[in-house]
């Protein structure tokens, strides 16, 4: 006999974050990696490069033909730049 399979829930503790470190990120040929977050997860990025740059995004389409216009974009010195559709925690590690 199959055991039934229990059905996916989204409720959760509020203060669910995704927590991920720069450099395990991969970034386009660019130096820019985009965020999909789905349900607007709060996302968190352990770094140990400074921010150069912060803001939102101009007029601007990745490498990878992402056209990430509007979008929150953190800037890193290590060329890497973050694009997020909400805020991203940075933090140092």
């Amino acid at each position: 006999m199959i055991d039934p399979i229990e059905q996916y829930s989204e409720a959760g503790d509020d203060n669910d974050t995704v927590v991920l470190e720069l450099a395990d990120l991969l970034p386009d040929e660019s130096g820019d990696v985009v965020l999909f977050s789905g349900d607007e997860l709060p996302v968190s990025i352990t770094a140990q490069e400074a921010i150069t740059d912060r803001g939102v995004a101009a007029e601007h389409v990745t490498a990878t033909g992402v056209d990430v216009t509007g979008l929150n974009f953190y800037a890193f010195e290590n060329g890497v730049t973050i694009y997020s559709l909400s805020d991203v925690t940075i933090t140092d590690s």
